[in-house]
């Protein structure tokens, strides 16, 4: 029993740090890049602005099998890799931050107007045994 406890925790681990990882190679696409959402629903990676009366796309049961998530780098080596998935959600600007006046990556300079663009970052990633974890974050640029 504790054996395989302790299986499940390294697992879990290991899915853990591949989502994070996904978050963070979406949140460098975030900063660098100028995404270009699509009208409504997702394309590659990227989904228009989520209505609240709505369920997100990703959570739907089949999406991170069959939906339009972007794939991340592979974390790990050989059959021990996982690849995170992601998607990077617009969630409209902000003006002024919310009454921060620095953005959230300190090595990017802010940019001088007050309005910002938002993003809701969701990344997943499971290991061959099932083991899922989902992870998110809100990016501001």
């Amino acid at each position: 029993m504790q054996e395989r406890m302790a299986a499940n925790t390294v697992a879990r681990g290991k899915a853990f740090q591949a989502a994070e990882a996904g978050l963070r190679q979406a949140e460098i696409i975030a900063r660098d890049g100028a995404p270009s959402f699509p009208p409504s629903g997702c394309a590659d990676g990227l989904c228009a602005m989520p209505s609240p009366s709505v369920d997100p796309p990703w959570a739907a049961a089949d999406f991170w099998t069959k939906g339009a998530f972007r794939e991340g780098k592979a974390v790990g080596s050989g059959d021990l890799a996982l690849t995170p998935r992601f998607v990077i959600e617009d969630f409209g600007a902000t003006v002024n931050g919310g009454g921060a006046g620095e953005g959230i990556d300190m090595s990017k300079v802010p940019p001088p107007t007050t309005e910002q663009s938002v993003f809701r970052i969701t990344s997943q990633a499971m290991t061959p045994s099932g083991v899922e974890v989902v992870v998110q974050s809100l990016y501001r640029r």
